[in-house]
This record gives structure tokens, C-alpha cells and sequence, in this order.
């Protein structure tokens, strides 16, 4: 197949959403044209890379951060900007690599509903060492199109398991004589700063939603909190595990020094 073979499913489907978005607030227009993307896509582009993925985020209720999650790509296809992440960190590793200890860090992640985060919490995983990753109720796979995209690869790298219940993850880790530390927002937990690491451990993170439910909460060894000083409150889930993962790389590089 040549390159002028490839492009025109990319620029057949961007005129697609293009006038999707042109006529999105007609609702029985939208309705058609989201039905003809699909059928598009899923008929005539399944056989393209990556183009065949994005018909996850064609649905009848889809919106419009979703079409334009879909315009994106479709913009940078045809605009040839072909160089990825990916390949980018590829190009710049050294053919020799050090190969540095994981940390003895378990993640447990409950419920979490994006595909993205789910990436995301891999390529952190990776980079910090992290020992395996326990995946709990519909947390997506990192097999998902959206989830790889994020991940960089790093799925390929960081061992990971499915545990349909979080807390039998819990107590699945605990039976390996592992100690499970919540991550939450509990008024009087110890603080990020103020943590007692020693390895091995787990961290259990919530949903963005709901947080951790109370049992699982209960059912841990230890809560962790990282203090917040603004009118929100919060962080997405996998900056906050981002700003655990390395405050405990950073005690367990400090205590290989020690030895």
C-alpha cells in the first residue's frame, strides 16, 4: 500500500468530522453523521494503523471532547508530523542501557474510567521502577488503543495483573506479607513528606469519582495523604501517584546508598 493509499482514509475521515462539527448542534444531522463515521471507519478503516482505533470514541453519545480527540490525530496525519514519542525515546537511548532495580512498589488501581490515566499510570510506573501494577473493576486494560497511546510502550515493561475486586487486591498483596497504603485525602493521615517508606510496599488509588471505598480504606495497612492548599482540593489520580511514585523512589535510592 502506498503513502497516497494511507492518506486518503485520514483525509476522507477528517472531512467527516470536520462537517461534524460544523453541524453538531443540529441534532437529527449529528445522529446521521456519527452513524456514517462509524460505519466508516468500522467498513472501510479498520485496516489503517491507529486510524482503525479511534471508532472506540464513535457512539451514539459521544461528544464533542471526543470529536475532537478524533481531529487531532487526523490533523497531525496529514499536516506528516509522523514523529511520535515514541520513537523520539527510542532515537536517544544509548545502545548500551543501565539497567536500574525496581523499587519493590506494588500499584493498585480501583476503578479508574479512563483509558488515558490507565496509560499513563504505566509510562509513571515505568519510570519509577515500579514493580507491577494490579488492575481492579473496570479499570481498562493497557491493551486499549487510548491506553497505549499514553503509555508509550511502557505496558510492554511493567507487569501487570487483573484482580476483578480491590479489596481481594488488597488482601491478595497482604497475604505475600506486603503492606497496602491508601492513598486518600483522610484528615490526620501522615503526609507524602512526612512517610515512613520501607520496601517492599503497596499503594492503592482510587477512582477520581469516588476515591477508595471505606472497607478498602479499613482493610490497608496505613493511609497516605498529600496535603492540598487550594479551593479545589484535588489532583487527577496519576499526578498524585506521580508525586508518590517519586518521593518513593527517592527513599529507596537513598536507602541503596545506605548499604
Amino acid at each position: 500500500m502506498t503513502e497516497g493509499d494511507l492518506e486518503k482514509p485520514w483525509r476522507d475521515t477528517y472531512k467527516r468530522l470536520i462537517a461534524l462539527d460544523q453541524g453538531w448542534e443540529k441534532e437529527r444531522f449529528r445522529k446521521a453523521a456519527i452513524a456514517d463515521l462509524h460505519r466508516f471507519l468500522t467498513e472501510r478503516c479498520a485496516h489503517v494503523p491507529h486510524l482503525g482505533d479511534l471508532v472506540r470514541l464513535v457512539r451514539e453519545t459521544m461528544t464533542r471532547q471526543d470529536l475532537f480527540a478524533m481531529i487531532v490525530p487526523c490533523e497531525r496525519e496529514l499536516k506528516r508530523v509522523k514523529v511520535t514519542d515514541v520513537e523520539i525515546l527510542s532515537h536517544d537511548l544509548t545502545e548500551v542501557q543501565v539497567e536500574h532495580p525496581r523499587m519493590g512498589v506494588t500499584v493498585i488501581a480501583d476503578n479508574f474510567r479512563s483509558a488515558i490515566n490507565v496509560g499513563t499510570l504505566f509510562r509513571v510506573s515505568d519510570c519509577f521502577g515500579i514493580e507491577e501494577a494490579i488492575l481492579c473493576g473496570y479499570t481498562p486494560d493497557p491493551s486499549d488503543g487510548r491506553a497505549k497511546a499514553a503509555a508509550l510502550g511502557a505496558e510492554n515493561w511493567v507487569p501487570w495483573s487483573r484482580v476483578p475486586r480491590t479489596l481481594d487486591a488488597v488482601r491478595a498483596v497482604q497475604a505475600r506479607g506486603i503492606p497496602v497504603i491508601a492513598l486518600e485525602t483522610v484528615e490526620g493521615a501522615p503526609t507524602l513528606e512526612a512517610w515512613q517508606w520501607q520496601f517492599p510496599c503497596a499503594i492503592a488509588l482510587g477512582s477520581e469519582r469516588f476515591g477508595l471505598d471505606a472497607d478498602v480504606v479499613q482493610a490497608c495497612d496505613g493511609v497516605m495523604r498529600i496535603p492540598m492548599y487550594g479551593r479545589k482540593n484535588s489532583l487527577n489520580v496519576v499526578m498524585a501517584f506521580t508525586l508518590v511514585a517519586h518521593a518513593a523512589r527517592q527513599a529507596f535510592q537513598a536507602s541503596l546508598n545506605k548499604e
